[in-house]
C-alpha cells in the first residue's frame, strides 16, 4: 500500500454508486490510470472540481487492496471555456479519445500530457482557429506514438513534393503521395497545396510560427491518419468543422 502523487488530466469518467466516480486519468509518471473519487459527486466535496473531464492537476493517489483511490488534487487549470462552445467541446473530445488510446498503464507519459495539455489550453484560451489547433495535436500525436508521417517526399517513389503542389495523405503509404503515384483505387486523403505547406511548418516549427493562411484545414485526413494507426475510430467532428 502506497501514496503517489503525480501530474494528470482527466480523460474520462463514470459514476459509480450513488456518490462515487471512476476517473481514467493520464499521468506524468504512470501512464493511463484508473482510480475511484468516492463521495466526489456530494455537495461541497473537495474532489467534485478533481473529477470532471479535461481537469489538469496534481493528484494523490493511494494504491490498496481494491480500486486506487484519489485522496486529493490540487487542481491547476480546468480548461472551463471548453464547456461552453459546442464545437471547441467536440475538438477536444477527439483529442482526450486519442490520449486515451494511447497510453497504457505504468508507461510513463510525460511528453504526451505536454502535448495535450498545451493543445486543450490553446482550445479554451487563444485566439487560434479550433481546427487548426486539432489538426496540430493529430500531427504531433502520430508523431509521438511513431506514426509520424513523411511529409517532404512521396512515401511511395521517394521524390520530393514541390511546394505549391497537393497530395494525398496515406496511412498505407505513411505518409504524403504525389500527384505521379497516385491512384484511382488508391487510399488516402487529398491535402491542398497550402496545406502542405502548413503540415511541414507545423511538424517544424509548431503552431504559433506557422502561417495560419489556409483554404482548407487538413483535420479530415489527419484524422482519418490517426484513426488508422490507432485501429479505433475518434468521436466525430463537428458538422462545420468536417467540411472545412
Amino acid at each position: 500500500m502506497a501514496y503517489t502523487s503525480t501530474k494528470a488530466i482527466v480523460l474520462r469518467r463514470a459514476d459509480w454508486r450513488e456518490n462515487d466516480r471512476i476517473l481514467t486519468l493520464l499521468t506524468r509518471d504512470r501512464g493511463r490510470v484508473d482510480a475511484l473519487a468516492r463521495g466526489c459527486r456530494r455537495p461541497n466535496n473537495p474532489l467534485m472540481p478533481a473529477s470532471e473531464l479535461f481537469v489538469l492537476g496534481d493528484y494523490m493517489l493511494f494504491k490498496g487492496k481494491g480500486h486506487e483511490l484519489v485522496t486529493s488534487c490540487q487542481v491547476e487549470d480546468s480548461f472551463y471555456p471548453l464547456r461552453n462552445d459546442f464545437d471547441k467541446l467536440s475538438y477536444a473530445a477527439i483529442l482526450l479519445r486519442c490520449a486515451e488510446l494511447a497510453a497504457q498503464p505504468e508507461e510513463p507519459q510525460p511528453y504526451l500530457l505536454i502535448l495535450l495539455s498545451r493543445s486543450l489550453s490553446r482550445l479554451a484560451y487563444s485566439g487560434l482557429d479550433a481546427r487548426m489547433v486539432t489538426a496540430a495535436f493529430l500531427l504531433h500525436f502520430a508523431s509521438l506514438t511513431g506514426y509520424k508521417p513523411r511529409l517532404e517526399h512521396c512515401a511511395i517513389c521517394g521524390e520530393r513534393i514541390p511546394e505549391g503542389e497537393p497530395a494525398r495523405l496515406s496511412f498505407t503509404a505513411g505518409g504524403l503521395v504525389c500527384r505521379r503515384c497516385q491512384r484511382p483505387d488508391g487510399d488516402g486523403t487529398a491535402v491542398e497545396a497550402d496545406a502542405v505547406s502548413w503540415l511541414r511548418g507545423v511538424l517544424k516549427a509548431g503552431i504559433e510560427k506557422t502561417e495560419p493562411d489556409l483554404h482548407r484545414v487538413p483535420l479530415p485526413a489527419l484524422k482519418r491518419y490517426v484513426e488508422q494507426a490507432l485501429e479505433q475510430r475518434l468521436p466525430p467532428l463537428p458538422e462545420y468543422g468536417a467540411r472545412m
